[in-house]
């Protein structure tokens, strides 16, 4: 594959770090907007030197799979052989085209799903580039293809703008990555400063309004209220109502459902407590920093889920005087024409922006979505679109065509500005902006930058960050530009580690024992590091859409896997004993695995601990499906290895890639019905129907020709014709 090196114009600092990534797995850690692309393209025209060499990017998303092709077709003379692999594309496809292709540009989950179903061969990938490379976390399918890939020793060259906040987010990117070498370059880095723009940042605090005041307060101490009996209970220690985030509310709800078995009263009511402190503080969010509308909104679904839900938390909130009085207060307001002061100062910023530059390009970030129409409507007049991801909850999403379209626009100067949630913040290619307006400020240090990244590219780069005073506003910028300070240093304590430790050889890893008779069928809708560590066990993994169960280990055996939440979740509304039917309908040995941990399964819902034991019960005994329980995916994943070795291996069943009884073709369901003749297995039912062509066949056949079959003596024939013969 030729590639055209004569139109790579790399800088400085994105020649030296090419030189660190031909030798080193690498990190590259630069601003938005400078190029980390490009590095990449000039490593892959380095190492495609070979006929059969190939190389993979991968990208979180479709547009920015579809991004990245567009521009390595620039540098390369044989776009044909540059292909972009995602969800969509057909499965059976796949493995021809990976075959075909020189440049791989794909979704990340994709390849894991085609890694552990052998359709690509990772041997002739001589890199492997991570776009986002601060998603590698966790389960995200980075971290385990990066760990697949290890094993042949490949180049790994890692993208991002912010690893992350703190050393430890540093370092777990850097090993899940298998990285050798952090290239960073700030923007005051010596090789950068030339080409990077100053950013000129405004802060601008805003006093809410008396009637916003007032209707705070009447929040805060419905929460206070609640707070007290919390403290009274003995669950928590103080009632400062500024003390409780989201994540420390999740803490106390986790702990009280882990106790949830023990029959407690205060424990079930604690829960429902805490559930409604959550959803006042989301109230009390929309009011601090978003609209009055989106308040308005947020308490007027709670109203209206309140006439059919049974969840005692919503029934609470709305029979809470303080609730009753702030959604009045709201109401009020609204119908005055009282708003968030934040949406008529953003408007001045638009009108004085736009009026001095009339091609001006602005970014507004919001934290909900459901802000974003009230947003638009305070800015008509002016061309402004939305922008936001595909699942929504509340409206309609954009798919990612239209995404690719709006970026178009704002690109040819159709509009001037997007109001955007997060999915504008990664690597999408949207123009670098004049201004970009943080409307609501958030706690994380890699969005913050990603979000500073937009602007300031050619020119000197324009930020606005609107805070209500007195707000949670204050605290989240000024958390996320504390955490960004600190990523310099954890990225230094790294990189110095990292030059330090001994590189792992092929040697040093545990080698697959591929056994290829063992055969497990796998929905393809299964997620996690399940389907992963059974792969790793040594079993061939096929991957197909199962009418019945999550897995298939034999003819005989289906496994509906549960994690304890949706076990739970499953009883409730009744799906769990439909799904055990059909097990039972298909299946001779059909299997529920419960994974997680057992205290869960009875805190998980605020659901009578006698509830659930009693439908374990009658799982057992009245469907005859076992039960097996399994702490973690690994302990699972041994279960299932383990029945499909005894099933494939010491018993000799088979594993039909049909799946369930209904879809067999007619020779096993053939097969299968003399399988229920007395003392006739698998092996003597297919020689039965090697010798008798069919059932009937059987059926017709006398004692002397059944006879005739080998390991079929007399006693066997004799009660082959009674079933047939008696009346």
């Amino acid at each position: 594959m030729q590639f055209l090196k004569e139109k790579l114009n790399l800088r400085i600092y994105q020649q030296t770090i090419l030189n660190s990534a031909i030798n080193h797995n690498t990190l590259c850690v630069i601003p938005t907007g400078l190029g980390k692309t490009y590095i990449a393209i000039g490593l892959a025209g380095l190492l495609l030197k070979k006929k059969g060499d190939r190389v993979l990017m991968l990208a979180p998303t479709k547009p920015l799979v579809n991004q990245h092709k567009k521009t390595f077709e620039e540098f390369f003379k044989h776009k044909d052989e540059i292909v972009a692999i995602t969800g969509t594309t057909p499965a059976k496809d796949r493995e021809k085209i990976y075959a075909n292709a020189k440049i791989i540009i794909a979704t990340p989950q994709t390849i894991k799903h085609d890694i552990l179903a052998d359709r690509i061969d990772l041997k002739d990938i001589k890199l492997v580039v991570f776009d986002e490379a601060h998603r590698a976390s966790g389960d995200y399918a980075y971290v385990s293809i990066a760990k697949y890939y290890s094993k042949v020793k490949g180049k790994i060259f890692a993208l991002t703008a912010s690893p992350g906040a703190d050393e430890e987010k540093v370092r777990e990117i850097c090993v899940n990555l298998h990285i050798d070498v952090i290239e960073q370059r700030g923007k005051k880095h010596p090789e950068v400063e030339p080409f990077v723009k100053p950013l000129l940042t405004k802060f601008e605090f805003i006093e809410l309004p008396p009637e916003f005041k007032k209707i705070k307060h009447h929040l805060e101490l419905s929460v206070k209220d609640r707070l007290k009996i919390l403290k009274q209970m003995g669950f928590v220690r103080t009632t400062d109502v500024k003390k409780f985030s989201r994540k420390t509310l999740l803490s106390l709800q986790t702990g009280l459902r882990a106790r949830i078995h023990e029959g407690d009263f205060d424990v079930m009511r604690g829960l429902s407590l805490a559930a409604a402190i959550m959803k006042i503080n989301h109230a009390i969010s929309l009011l601090d920093s978003e609209s009055l509308s989106a308040l308005d909104q947020y308490l007027t679904n709670i109203w209206t889920d309140s006439k059919t839900t049974k969840v005692k938390a919503v029934k609470n909130i709305v029979n809470d005087f303080h609730i009753r009085v702030a959604y009045r207060l709201t109401q009020e307001a609204v119908e005055k024409g009282i708003e968030h002061p934040k949406l008529e100062y953003l408007r001045r910023v638009f009108d004085k922006v736009i009026s001095q530059k009339q091609d001006a390009k602005i970014l507004v970030f919001t934290e909900f979505r459901s802000n974003i129409d009230r947003i638009l409507k305070v800015l008509d007049g002016f061309l402004v679109e939305k922008f936001v991801g595909q699942a929504s909850t509340v409206g309609k999403g954009m798919t990612q065509k239209q995404q690719i379209e709006r970026i178009q626009m704002l690109k040819n100067g159709e509009i001037n500005g997007l109001v955007c949630t997060s999915v504008a913040e990664e690597g999408l290619d949207i123009p670098s902006v004049d201004l970009v307006v943080f409307y609501s400020p958030v706690p994380s240090a890699i969005r913050d930058i990603q979000r500073r990244g937009r602007t300031g590219r050619q020119d000197i780069g324009n930020l606005l960050v609107l805070i209500a005073k007195g707000t949670r506003d204050e605290i989240y910028y000024w958390v996320a530009r504390r955490k960004e300070s600190g990523m310099e240093q954890a990225i230094h304590t790294v990189s110095k580690d990292l030059g330090e430790k001994t590189q792992q050889t092929l040697e040093d890893i545990p080698q697959k024992n591929k056994n290829d008779s063992i055969i497990i069928l796998c929905d393809n809708r299964e997620r996690g590091t399940l389907v992963e560590d059974i792969h790793d066990l040594g079993a061939q993994i096929k991957f197909k859409n199962l009418e019945v169960g999550d897995f298939i280990l034999s003819d005989d055996v289906v496994v509906e896997k549960k994690e304890v939440k949706d076990f739970v979740n499953s009883l409730l509304d009744r799906r769990l004993f439909n799904q055990a039917i059909e097990m039972k309908r298909n299946f001779d040995k059909p299997l529920i695995v419960i994974e997680g941990d057992l205290d869960d399964l009875y805190g998980s819902r605020a659901i009578d601990p006698n509830a659930i034991r009693s439908a374990m019960i009658s799982l057992t005994l009245d469907y005859g499906i076992p039960l097996l329980f399994a702490r973690t995916p690994k302990e699972t994943a041994q279960y299932l290895y383990q029945i499909a070795k005894r099933e494939q291996i010491e018993r000799n069943k088979s594993v039909s890639m049909r799946g369930s009884r209904r879809d067999w073709p007619i020779e096993r369901q053939q097969q299968f019905l003399l399988e229920g003749l007395p003392m006739v297995g698998e092996n003597l039912a297919t020689a039965l129907l090697n010798k008798f062509k069919t059932p009937k066949g059987v059926a017709n056949a006398s004692l002397k020709d059944l006879q005739e079959i080998e390991k079929l003596g007399p006693k066997k024939a004799e009660i082959i014709r009674k079933v047939f013969d008696e009346v």
